[in-house]
């Protein structure tokens, strides 16, 4: 298109397109005959803005339809579909409520990968014998994408068809889910599941022979089946965890800022709070999945003897990635029939580039257009660029340093916490999961709502909103310091201090005997005329004592659970063919002399029938679960309020060219200063609160029993002190807060039709 501008005339163009009518006119000059002061007019939908001229260079060409797509990129970009099948019908679902939707659904299943990662962390570590060490250092696979990818792949993908990227994330995840779940398929139950359901055990073993245990001859192949085993196993869940990072990386970058340009700066609070909101079902859903899929036995088709809070209980975990993977290959489907760019987003920019040429002309426009998201590609030599504007960017770093102490104590904390549950307060797996899962829902949408709405529609100053992060990170410490010292009182497991006596680990200063006194010496003679094994397989005698093991009870036999057992009709007369329930231990003689010692009875009242046991625990009440579910609520609700704040101080600190590199910088960070090095930090501390480790072939796999207490400080401890320097970062950004504009420049409020 060209527009004549001739000195001491008038020439009119008149330029028609789908998404704006420009017109140019060029009035008379003045008396004064000089060219340069002529007095331009730049017309858009009818309405003159004039613009006057003379000593701005930029001012002598106007805003073309051609500029503003070299800026904007083509309007084929509004478009919907895929190929040849694009707009018409599908062209009524570009708009954000349906990225909202479709974009926090894809984030609900991706989450629940992780999450469901997590809550079954422990169940793996028991089926492939893996020390806490190792299973962490496979939960950070799913960062080594963002740390090594992060920056490069944010750049691309955010000056690329965003959400494209995004679908091509969530079919690795898909992938993803394919690997993780593989293993249960490749190795199958494994021994010790096989053992327990088709009860292969020698006879006699684990039991009170009177005979000296003997070697394992087979320890030497049987080491190297696990060690292949455990190799393929921590291969495949890393890989699975890289092409997870993946969907993570895009959803928390490019779908950010898909959402922040689709809607009004003061209205993005409140999407982020709904997406979010959606999101957090993702682990809640998670923690309900893992729950129903470790109350079944691993090998769904049997039915084992022991009951799921049995240490040697090993849950269906792999049926879950199943599901998840399905729900990801959908929404990956539905995420690429999306357009690059919203209709609503490009008329909001159009109209933001027609102010600023009114404004200022040609050289304002230009000004604006260098701030934007180029709506072509861009050389990659621009990312240097954009890597020296946030690395000279003080509220940018300060903001980063604040997420990565915070979110280092959070995934360490998260990650171990369903252990914590199982040790502490003797729960399954399952329920340890359902509980978390019930805890966190109500309060964490009530932290994200809550702050969502108040950003929206009251519109706090910066300095408010980072005075109630601070106070929210005080609160954060008081409630991980009152966890701390929420216990339970200790439980006595006969035996143990015989093992811990002969074992290589040493006890602490702190360590109290758990055999009551006087029981010790008897408990120790007979046990030891047993020659029980440091296996350790808890049974419940008589309803009332924890035993290290069947043969450290004494018992002499069992009644196996596949046993056929003849059951009289009395009615009838005839026998009914049934099996028995579970196992259970009979003539259990050394938990007989112990009860007969601990109520000083004579020798002789011990020629009365034996009791018997069944595996397991004893039931363990702990009112003190019910204070520390509810300092779980309050600390999920904290940690919950200050997400919508954090997000939009990282979209609003830096250019909106810059918004998809400083997310893929900001999680390259968090990748390496958290996320990797969290759950490994946490594994190694908690290991050192290990008393016995399971001892397979002269190697060392999980962990059975734990000094608890060393366990609760740990876990709670650690984010405690991390929160206390969170605060003073919060300190910091106070100081800093004029520099911060949350809810963007100021502009008119008006409704996108």
């Amino acid at each position: 298109m060209l527009c004549c501008l001739l000195q001491h005339t008038t020439c009119l163009e008149i330029t028609m397109s789908p998404a704006s009518e420009l017109k140019c006119l060029n009035a008379p000059a003045g008396d004064d005959g000089e060219g340069e002061g002529s007095r331009r007019v730049l017309m858009a939908g009818g309405k003159m803005m004039h613009d006057e001229g003379g000593e701005d260079e930029g001012r002598e060409e106007a805003l073309t339809e051609d500029l503003i797509q070299d800026i904007l990129g083509p309007e084929d970009n509004t478009l919907c579909g895929v190929g040849g099948v694009r707009g018409g019908a599908l062209q009524r679902l570009a708009t954000p409520l349906t990225y909202l939707v479709l974009s926090s659904a894809a984030a609900l299943v991706q989450g629940m990968f992780y999450t469901f990662a997590n809550a079954t962390l422990s169940t793996i570590e028991r089926r492939f014998r893996l020390p806490s060490k190792v299973s962490a250092f496979i939960t950070t696979g799913n960062d080594l994408v963002q740390l090594f990818f992060g920056i490069p792949l944010a750049y691309v993908a955010g000056r690329g068809h965003r959400p494209r990227w995004l679908a091509l994330s969530m079919l690795g995840a898909t992938a993803a889910c394919l690997l993780a779940t593989s293993p249960h398929f490749i190795f199958g139950p494994g021994d010790t599941a096989a053992a327990v359901t088709q009860d292969l055990t020698p006879s006699g073993k684990g039991l009170c022979t009177k005979e000296g245990s003997g070697g394992n001859s087979s320890c030497g192949a049987e080491g190297v089946a696990i060690n292949t085993e455990q190799y393929t196993v921590v291969t495949l869940h890393l890989l699975a965890q890289v092409l997870a990072g993946l969907a993570s990386l895009m959803y928390y970058t490019v779908g950010h800022t898909y959402l922040d340009d689709a809607v009004r700066k003061d209205k993005v609070p409140l999407f982020l709070a709904i997406s979010g909101c959606v999101r957090i079902l993702g682990p809640v859903c998670a923690y309900s999945l893992a729950s129903w899929c470790l109350s079944m036995w691993v090998d769904p088709s049997q039915e084992p003897p022991l009951p799921p809070r049995h240490p040697q209980w090993i849950g269906a975990w792999w049926i879950g990635y199943i599901v998840i993977g399905g729900c990801l290959g959908v929404e990956a489907w539905l995420l690429a029939l999306l357009p690059k760019t919203l209709p609503g987003t490009r008329r909001r920019m159009v109209r933001e580039l027609r102010q600023a040429a009114a404004k200022g002309g040609v050289r304002a426009v230009q000004e604006l257009a260098a701030t934007l998201r180029p709506g072509n590609q861009s050389p990659i030599r621009d990312l240097f660029g954009g890597l020296r504007r946030l690395v000279r960017n003080k509220v940018y770093l300060m903001v980063v340093l604040n997420q990565s102490i915070f979110w280092f104590a959070f995934i360490g904390y998260i990650t171990f916490k369903p252990k914590f549950l199982e040790h502490q307060f003797k729960m399954s797996a399952a329920r340890a999961n359902q509980y978390i899962a019930a805890a966190a829902t109500a309060a964490t949408l009530a932290g994200w709502l809550m702050t969502g709405a108040t950003l929206s529609l009251i519109k706090p100053r910066s300095r408010t909103v980072l005075i109630f992060m601070a106070s929210l990170s005080v609160i954060n410490c008081i409630l991980h310091l009152s966890m701390v010292n929420v216990s339970c009182d200790r439980e006595v497991i006969l035996g143990m201090d015989t093992v811990l006596r002969r074992s290589d680990t040493p006890l602490s200063p702190s360590y109290e005997p758990s055999t009551p006194p006087g029981a010790d010496d008897s408990l120790e003679e007979c046990m030891a005329a047993c020659g029980c094994t440091p296996k350790f397989s808890p049974v419940c005698v008589a309803g009332r004592d924890t035993y290290y093991s069947a043969c450290f009870a004494g018992c002499s036999s069992y009644t196996s659970p596949f046993t056929s057992l003849a059951i009289l009709n009395s009615s009838s007369g005839n026998f009914t063919i049934a099996k028995a329930s579970k196992k259970v231990y009979e003539r259990c003689s050394c938990a007989a002399e112990v009860m007969n010692s601990s109520l000083n009875m004579p020798q002789s009242a011990s020629s009365s029938a034996s009791p018997s046991a069944v595996d397991g625990y004893c039931s363990h009440e702990c009112p003190a679960f019910y204070m520390y579910l509810a300092l779980t609520v309050l600390t999920k609700m904290t940690l919950a309020a200050s997400r919508v704040p954090v997000n939009i101080m990282l979209f609003r600190c830096v250019e909106p060219r810059d918004k998809d590199l400083g997310l893929g910088v900001f999680n390259s960070v968090l990748a390496l200063c958290s996320f990797i090095p969290a759950p490994v930090v946490f594994g190694w501390a908690i290991d050192a609160a290990c008393r016995l480790w399971e001892e397979s072939c002269g190697g060392r796999g999980s962990c059975w029993l734990y000094d608890i207490d060393t366990f609760r400080k740990t876990l709670h401890g650690i984010p405690a002190g991390l929160m206390a320097l969170c605060l003073l970062t919060e300190l910091v950004l106070i100081f800093l807060h004029k520099s911060i504009h949350l809810y963007g420049p100021a502009e008119k409020t008006r409704e996108d039709s």
